[in-house]
């Protein structure tokens, strides 16, 4: 088997604990541990958050360790590190441990979906001709996930409890994502070199920059900037909507039962369309398919907002793993196409942090909302204002030349 296949195959299994952590899954859990524990809604915003500054704080660490140790020494270690705080996560008993241990997720690199950077900059080292359509290939690993596991995880919940739930999930994603690593090895120097067939076929010039930027280099570009930013409000919306939809559809008089089976839909809906946004990416300008990524957003957060009925439910969705899919595949692959992949690690880690900034805002003050008014409808009021200045910042964001902005 040529070498490329087996490593996507890796990063799926990989992407097993990012599933587990993803808002679909874990939001299922937000209303039973809210209601026994008596936990504010705030405080799993808090956490969440908590989980997305200590990933902030780590991702320049943790991207420097990828370019020069590799992603497979690291994800081994990762593994069983994730495996004993997911497990850990049925003992909570407070709200502060609760904020603890999701805390501890992103300081070992585990920020949940569209913060993988252990993947993507093992996609971003192994493929070049066609990395639009290998990111949407791993990308599948997340949908996939989700459609089995959101179902599951309410089925779990309901006739087990979630402290039996966390455990099963701690030990299953960290056998999985164990797995994953083994199969990976250090990237080729060449990306698609002679003997390294792609796993997809096709070709693309804007998925290369013609200059490998360093990160200080990047940093002192517009673009860097801008996308940064972009993807940050990006972020602070699809964190929020997906960490507190359940709540939300709960509180518009909907069964959780329904809204697995919807998730689920969803999940199928991210799968189907990743493929075709990794062709289009691999033959159109970015940043305009990202700005088209970005209205669907817009569009699911109208639809959420007015959301009460079944029929309304599975539209919602549907919008959510259409936009999601596009924009998340987006962000893992604009980056390489801008500043190229020696430094990708290196560069991705230091713009984490910005990105995350705007993302840690979104889910304490969508839980504070919540708990002080009784609905969450004033937040995605507030998020689709913040959605069109992102959008008008992807469209500014040019590819940078190394003369004009270094």
């Amino acid at each position: 088997m040529r070498y490329q296949n087996i490593i996507l195959f890796a990063l799926i299994l990989v992407s097993a604990m990012t599933v587990l952590l993803a808002g679909p899954v874990i939001s299922f859990f937000i209303p039973v541990m809210h209601a026994e524990l008596g936990i504010p809604l705030f405080y799993f915003g808090v956490a969440m958050s908590a989980r997305q500054l200590a990933f902030a704080f780590a991702s320049p660490f943790i991207g420097r360790g990828i370019d020069r140790f590799g992603a497979r020494p690291m994800l081994l270690g990762v593994s069983v590190i994730a495996g004993v705080v997911v497990f850990s996560l049925s003992f909570v008993e407070s709200r502060w441990d609760l904020v603890l241990l999701i805390g501890l997720l992103g300081l070992i690199g585990l920020q949940g979906a569209g913060g993988d950077l252990y993947g993507s900059v093992v996609v971003a080292k192994w493929f070049k001709q066609n990395r639009g359509r290998a990111m949407s290939i791993i990308f599948i690993g997340m949908p996939v996930g989700i459609f089995f596991f959101t179902p599951l995880t309410q089925y779990v919940i309901a006739e087990s409890g979630w402290q039996f739930a966390w455990k099963v999930f701690g030990i299953s994603g960290a056998c999985l994502m164990f797995l994953g690593s083994v199969l990976l090895r250090p990237a080729p120097k060449e990306p698609d070199s002679p003997g390294i067939t792609d796993a997809v076929a096709g070709a693309s010039q804007q998925m290369q920059s013609s200059h490998q930027w360093t990160r200080s280099q990047a940093a002192r570009t517009s673009a860097f900037w801008k996308i940064s930013i972009s993807f940050g409000i990006l972020m602070f919306t699809i964190s929020t909507v997906a960490m507190f939809r359940v709540p939300h559809f709960i509180d518009q008089g909907l069964a959780a039962e329904w809204i697995a089976v919807a998730f689920s839909t969803e999940a199928v809906i991210s799968a189907m369309v990743a493929i075709p946004v990794g062709l289009l990416i691999d033959r159109y300008p970015i940043r305009y398919l990202t700005a088209i990524g970005y209205s669907f957003a817009i569009v699911m957060l109208l639809l959420t907002i007015y959301t009460d009925t079944r029929t309304e439910l599975f539209i919602a969705t549907a919008s959510f793993g259409l936009g999601a899919a596009s924009v998340i595949i987006m962000q893992n692959a604009i980056w390489p196409a801008y500043f190229g992949t020696e430094n990708i690690g290196s560069v991705r880690g230091l713009a984490m942090p910005v990105t995350l900034i705007f993302a840690t805002l979104g889910a304490p003050a969508a839980g504070w909302i919540r708990d002080t008014t009784g609905s969450f409808v004033p937040i995605w009021w507030f998020s689709i204002c913040a959605m069109i200045i992102s959008i008008l910042l992807i469209l500014s964001a040019k590819p940078p030349v190394l003369s004009d902005d270094s």
